[in-house]
Parts: structure tokens; sequence; C-alpha cells
């Protein structure tokens, strides 16, 4: 009987082996599920445009293709395309980070004083129910058309709802928790780093992935409206001209640039979070206050 079982067990090797082929039947599934209907759009659409020959409002792949490589090579007719997508990250980006800072600290204080949330939480949902055109055209009327507007306009829709996730985080720390930390007469800076962050890693990921995600599609908004430089400036000159496939490429770019940040930094912070939550904050509280 133990030779019968022996005699069933794979090599080290046979097994590695296997593993390698599962591994690579995994990533070719992937590679066809992820590859295969994204080549039938692109078929589909070479046919429909190609019958209907109007390239200037139907633009084919292969002409949004070549649109693409202009933009690559950094020419255009308004200047030098990298200079557009430059400033157009310089907005988000300052957008991004001012509506994290902000919304994080009113969000803990809204989460953990009842008054402060009683006062924010009428007025977070009056911002957030204000489209960004509207920010966008006050912003303009009252600071005329400078970088301050889309920063300002993108910032007034990105801190309310980071505000909500932040507030819904602080308010799922245990109370015994922070009756262990005035015990132990914990400074602020321990609770902060031994108490809030383990509870609200988690919402800061979730709350900053999708702010992020939204500012893309806020900041062209903003640039379309008043300003002679980004991608939102590009969408609007092309509109102007009635060209479709100049508009297309720069659509796949703000794509392109989505994925990047999404996956080469949102990506990574999500698994060290995963990591978090594989202690129980509790636990490191506790631990970070002893």
């Amino acid at each position: 009987m133990t030779g019968a079982r022996l005699r069933t067990i794979a090599p080290p090797g046979e097994t590695r082996r296997r593993g390698l082929d599962s591994f690579g039947q995994n990533v070719a599934v992937r590679l066809l599920v992820g590859v295969v209907p994204i080549v039938a759009v692109i078929g589909i659409w070479w046919v429909i445009t190609a019958s209907l020959d109007r390239a200037r409002v139907y633009p084919t792949p292969d002409l949004i293709f070549n649109n693409l490589v202009t933009i690559l090579e950094g020419t255009g007719e308004t200047g030098s395309t990298y200079d557009h997508i430059l400033a157009t990250l310089y907005r988000l980006t300052t957008a991004f980070l001012l509506s994290f800072v902000f919304g994080t600290a009113i969000g803990i204080l809204a989460g953990r004083v009842k008054i402060v949330f009683s006062l924010v939480e009428n007025l977070v949902w009056v911002f957030m129910a204000v489209p960004s055109v509207v920010w966008v055209f006050l912003f303009a009327v009252a600071m005329g058309i400078t970088d301050v507007v889309p920063i300002a306009a993108v910032s007034a829709l990105l801190t309310p709802m980071i505000i909500v996730g932040v507030a819904e985080g602080a308010k799922s720390i245990p109370s015994d928790v922070l009756e262990m930390a005035d015990s132990y007469k914990a400074t602020t800076r321990q609770r902060v780093t031994d108490i809030y962050l383990p509870f609200l890693v988690p919402y800061l990921a979730s709350s900053a992935r999708t702010a992020f995600a939204l500012g893309i599609k806020l900041i062209v908004v903003a640039e379309v409206i008043g300003l002679d430089n980004g991608i939102g400036f590009e969408i609007k000159y092309w509109y102007g001209r009635l060209f479709m496939g100049p508009i297309v490429a720069w659509g796949i770019v703000m794509i392109v640039i989505g994925l990047v940040v999404d996956y080469g930094i949102f990506g990574p912070i999500e698994r060290r979070v995963s990591r978090w939550k594989g202690r129980p904050a509790t636990e490191a509280a506790v631990g970070g206050i002893e």
C-alpha cells in the first residue's frame, strides 16, 4: 500500500512543470478573453466606417491610429502634444491632492464628531449634486480664465466624495479602541498612526481610486470650457473643425493615462492595503499604543 501511494506522488520537477503549464493556460485564457472582444469591436467598427466613407466624421481605425502616432511624436496644430498632456496632468494631480488632503481631514472629523457631521452633511450633498459645468462657469466668472478654474472646480466635486468615504471609515472605529487610547493617554500622533490609519486605509484607498477616475473626466470638461491648453482644449479644437479622429485619439490617451495610474499606483497600494487587512486593526492599534 505504501509503495502504491509513493508511486502516485509526482516528482518535484513534474509538479513544477504542471504548475507552469497551468499558469500559462490561465494567462492565455485571460489574454484571449481580453483581446478577442477588442479585436471584434475594431473589426466591426472598420467595416461600418469604411462602408459609410465619411472619414472626417466616422474615422476608420487606421486613421485614428495615425492620429495617435502624431500625438506620440509630439507634433500638433496647436503646439506640442506633450505640453497639453503635462498641463492636464498638472491640473488633475493638484486638484486630486487638494481634495484628498482636505477631504480626509474633514472626513475624520465628521466621522468622529457628530456636530461636525451635522454641519457638513447637507453641504456635502449639495456640492456633489451641482454639475461640473456649473462649477466651472462659477469659478471662471469669479476668477477669470486661469489654471485655478479647473483645479477649483474639480476639487469642489472630488472633496465631498472623499469626505463621505472617509467619514464612513472613521465611524467604523470601535469605541473600545478609542477608550483604550484614552486610558493609555495616547498622543495625537499615536492616535493617527496606530488607530485611525489601520481602520481608514481601506476607505482612503477606495476613495482615492474612485476620485482620481472621476477627476480624469471632470478635468477635461473644465478645460473644454475656457482654457487655451490641455487635452480638453485639444478636444474642443478638433470638435470645432468637425474632425472626429483626433477627438477619439485623445480619448484613448486619457484611457491609457487612467490605466497606467490605476495599475501602476493604485494597484500596488491596494495590495498593501490587503496586507493591512490581513492583520486585525485592533491588534495593530494595541501594539502601537503599548
